[in-house]
């Protein structure tokens, strides 16, 4: 009986895989070695695991989970786990790895993460290799929903936003610049602030300024990162996320234009680990 994973920062995605191969699904909140405790992984899973189940029944845990990239962290992540899964091989890997795991298996190609941030590298078949660095939202994450909150509200800002698209946004959000800025730099999550604009952006997304700006996001996501990545001629890209979804037409037109291809978008990664783990239990 094995147990696998994916935890986003909101929630965590759980399968459990019997051995007779059915599935049971089960949610928690996000686990994360940088913001969760030891209790916090234990009350979450003790709330939420199947009651009908022994977990000490489970032999292997796979955890895919934001924050678990480093060896200090991903440790933290695994005795947590081990608590609750007492004679389970734990092993924790980062969540980008589940986003190459998911898209291409033990194949090569380039991988790309577009959900709140951003996260790009290239995935060798079994490990992912960073050519540009992920620094968030102040300094980078191009691509992701808080750089196209941020280009957005820079936009209205600075008087660029057409008249119209003006006193839209200005009817569904309160953009006093006091209230703006005391959000982005004093208020907690100031990344998940600035990618809730996102679903406005979508919603006008056939006025030419605003899908000019979803393009030159992506435009921007190449020169900085998918550019300098010689392999994605070669094998490819993959896009993960409610971002890389939402606007996949636009990532297929920078791929025209640019010259590469897109071998697919897996908004949600967990389905794809299942069959994944599935084929080498």
């Amino acid at each position: 009986m094995i147990v696998i994973a994916d935890s986003g920062l909101t929630k965590t995605d759980w399968r459990l895989v019997l051995k007779d191969r059915n599935i049971i699904k089960f949610e928690t909140k996000g686990l994360s070695p940088f913001f969760c405790t030891e209790e916090d992984y234990y009350t979450a899973l003790q709330s939420a695991f199947p009651s009908q189940i022994e977990p000490s029944m489970v032999s292997k845990v796979f955890f895919y989970g934001s924050g678990c990239a480093g060896e200090e962290k991903g440790l933290k992540a695994k005795e947590a786990l081990q608590l609750f899964f007492v004679k389970a091989q734990v092993s924790v890997y980062s969540d980008l790895l589940a986003a190459a795991r998911s898209l291409f298996g033990d194949d090569k190609g380039v991988v790309a993460i577009l959900g709140t941030g951003s996260n790009i590298a290239f995935y060798d078949g079994i490990q992912v290799i960073h050519r540009t660095p992920s620094l968030g939202f102040i300094l980078g994450d191009e691509g992701g929903g808080a750089y196209i909150g941020r280009q957005l509200i820079q936009s209205f800002f600075y008087g660029q936003l057409p008249s119209e698209l003006s006193e839209s946004i200005k009817s569904k959000y309160n953009l006093d610049l006091s209230h703006v800025l005391d959000r982005i730099y004093a208020q907690p999550k100031p990344s998940a602030y600035l990618a809730s604009f996102v679903p406005f952006v979508n919603e006008n997304i056939d006025h030419v300024f605003m899908s000019q700006l979803v393009y030159d996001v992506f435009e921007d996501l190449y020169e900085k990162h998918l550019k300098v990545i010689p392999e994605l001629n070669t094998y490819g890209l993959g896009v993960v996320g409610s971002v890389g979804s939402i606007f996949k037409d636009f990532l297929l037109r920078i791929a025209t234009d640019k010259g590469f291809l897109i071998k697919g978008f897996n908004q949600y990664p967990i389905e794809s680990l299942e069959d994944y783990h599935i084929q080498k239990v």
